[in-house]
Parts: structure tokens; sequence; C-alpha cells
């Protein structure tokens, strides 16, 4: 696996084989040396759990690990991004964690024949795709319910931004999950093949085994956002989450927004935690054959 752009490219053999290895790394039968191997991080948007679990992996997987930060580089006296990944491959790096918020920016990194050299990791492109998260994602689903054929998940709220939803999405659909988005008109998005669609949280909420909470993402978000009739039809609270529902959150979550902070002491609501901490075992195994691919 020289790249990691999209979950489109990966097939279920390929997201087996992350999720194998992920198990691997959590149960401590894997052990990995990539002393020889270099890795920046390039963040050009604000991350919490991905970038420092990306950190967190490459140390426990022995890759040297370079924060790269675009408002003390030279993007800041006119270079071209395309010449800065240049000069990092000429100093010697391996491989490189983008977040951006240009959708194609990493795939037409990928794809430039000069970069031979150096590999590219997703770790979010604009509102399309997230696809270490949605791997997370499956890592933590999996654990908890092993086969996930006509289990159904309902992804709550922002859908229409969420590169985590669209990835989650391609994603679960390899596995023959039962797809539902529930959400304000505005926030659904162009609707997608194989997903039902609801506006009303009881009907969307009746049968489900997974609920996934998402963020409004007021930074991608040009209109008024009317948060007292969002909190009032779709805030999960204490009185609407199914007693078995298995609740998720990608994070960062806006408490007393997408979920009442109550919600979040439950029981169920610990997944969301275990989503980070699956984020580490995940990102090992992904940089693990990342890094294997170059022989390194």
């Amino acid at each position: 696996m020289k790249h990691l752009i999209n979950i489109e490219s990966l097939t279920t053999d390929d997201i087996i084989q992350i999720y194998n290895r992920a198990c691997e790394f959590e149960k401590g039968i894997r052990k990995s040396n990539h002393i020889n191997a270099h890795v920046a991080t390039m963040f050009f948007e604000n991350s919490t759990r991905t970038k420092m679990s990306f950190e967190m992996a490459a140390n426990k997987i022995h890759a040297n690990m370079y924060d790269f930060c675009a408002n003390t580089s030279s993007l800041n006296k006119g270079e071209d991004i395309f010449d800065t990944i240049n000069n990092l491959t000429a100093i010697g790096m391996n491989a490189v964690i983008l977040r951006h918020s240009d959708d194609l920016l990493v795939n037409n990194l990928a794809n430039r024949r000069f970069y031979q050299e150096i590999s590219f990791i997703n770790a979010g492109s604009g509102a399309t795709a997230h696809p270490t998260q949605a791997l997370l994602d499956f890592y933590t689903i999996k654990k908890h319910f092993l086969d996930l054929n006509q289990k159904t998940i309902t992804f709550v709220g922002d859908v229409a931004h969420s590169r985590v939803a669209k990835s989650n999405i391609v994603l679960l659909k390899k596995f023959g999950m039962n797809l539902r988005v529930l959400a304000p008109e505005n926030f659904q998005g162009a609707h997608i093949e194989g997903v039902k669609y609801y506006t009303s949280l009881p009907e969307a909420f009746e049968g489900s085994d997974i609920i996934m909470a998402l963020r409004i993402q007021r930074e991608r978000i040009q209109e008024y956002i009317d948060f007292d009739y969002y909190i009032n039809n779709f805030q999960i609270t204490k009185e609407n989450l199914p007693y078995a529902a298995f609740l998720m959150h990608p994070g960062p979550v806006n408490r007393d927004i997408e979920i009442r902070s109550d919600v979040l002491e439950l029981q169920n609501a610990r997944t969301i935690l275990n989503q980070a901490k699956n984020g580490v075992y995940v990102r090992m195994a992904i940089l693990d054959l990342v890094l294997a691919s170059q022989g390194l």
C-alpha cells in the first residue's frame, strides 16, 4: 500500500488486512521497527485526535516523526506546495500525512510521477474524504459486532459537509450494512444510492444498531444555522437514544448541540473515547503497511 488517499481505492481484503494488523498491534503480538523511516505531518486544518494519534502511532512503530508547521514555513513566502513537497523529498522524507481543505490536493500529489519516492496518507481532505477515520470507525464497530452484514447505522447531523460520513458510507456499504441519514434537509447533501434519508428522529432510530452523531461544521457553512431547531429535533438525549444502540461520534463533540452533555456520561457513550484509542492502532497498521511498501 504505497498511498492511502480514499476508501474507494481499497478492497474488502485491504480493509480486513488493516483491521487484522491493528488487532495485532493492540494485542501486542506484532512489533515493528521503522527506525530508518522519516514521516512528516502537514496539517493545514485544525486537529487533535488525528494528528496526535498519528504521532503516537509513528512513535510506537519507531518511525521518525516531523511536524511541518505551515504558518512558519516558506509557503508564507510564496512557495508553491508542490515545491515544498519536492524539498521534503530531497531532504529525505518517506511519507507525508496531509490534511488540507482542498478536496483534490492529496490525490494530485500522490499521482505526480515526480514524487515516486514518497508516500501520501490522507488525514482529511475538504468535505470529501477522511479514510483513516472511517477505518478506525470500522475497527471499533467490527470489534463490537464481528459480523456487520445487515447491521443498521444511522448518521445524525451535518452529513453534507462531513468527510467522515462520506468515507464511512463508502466503507460500510462494502460490508453489507444498512445505511441511514437523519438530518435537516439542508444538512443531507446529495443523496447517495443505497442510503435512506430521514427527517424524523423516532423513525430513523427505530431498529438502529449504531448511531453516529456528526459535528455541525460551522467553519464550512456560509448560511444561517438555526441551532434551536436542530437541538429540538435532532439532538441525541437520554430520552431518545435507544437503550441498546452503539453511540459514536468522530469528534470533536459540540456538547449540548449534537449530543446532550449528560448522554456523554452514559456507558454506551464510552465508545466515543474508544474510537480515539482505536485510532492509534489503526494508524499504526496504516503507517506500517505504507512504510513497508518502501522497504523501510
